[in-house]
């Protein structure tokens, strides 16, 4: 998506207010397409914050070479870390999954696990419950009392900002 609009992030007579806006409107949406429901380990975190940069200092005009950190960048844009978005995202897909009926798929499918299931040796791959708890966690908030709050929208919706708000603070990309 950001290939296609070269001539938009070139165009000299656009306000970087305009080609903000249009960036903010198509390019992640389209890049974090079904975000809610990714498992998302910490180099994947790397690589998505990488080129969401990279692409913001090309609509800067901002070389490598001018040693200006990836903060100062989000600054001049104004732009949040798609950390933060994702976790808001996931966290909020949570909240409507368990508001649903238990008789849905989507419902039963957070709960579900295998019968007589082993795993294999080795470290354990990253799994959307363990990424939800570890956001979780950042709020100070244990499984229970994260389904308690799920049953109020607008309590979950602003326990969610503020667990984006706090990946924001320590985010050091």
């Amino acid at each position: 998506m950001f290939g296609r609009l070269t001539n938009i992030w070139r165009d000299n007579g656009l306000s970087l207010h305009t080609k903000f806006r249009l960036y903010e409107a198509l390019v992640p949406s389209s890049l974090l397409y079904g975000a809610e429901t990714w498992s998302i380990s910490v180099s994947n975190t790397k690589k998505l914050e990488a080129a969401h940069h990279r692409w913001q200092r090309k609509i800067l005009k901002i070389s490598w070479k001018d040693m200006i950190t990836n903060k100062t960048v989000r600054e001049r844009t104004g732009q949040d870390t798609l950390e933060s978005v994702i976790r808001e995202r996931q966290l909020r897909w949570f909240g409507h999954t368990y508001r649903m009926d238990s008789n849905r798929i989507a419902r039963q499918v957070i709960d579900w696990t295998l019968p007589h299931f082993r795993r294999k040796r080795g470290r354990p791959r990253v799994s959307w419950t363990s990424t939800v708890k570890k956001d979780m966690d950042l709020l100070g908030l244990t499984w229970d009392e994260a389904l308690d709050l799920t049953r109020d929208r607008s309590e979950w919706r602003d326990c969610t900002a503020r667990c984006a708000f706090t990946a924001r603070g320590r985010t050091k990309v």
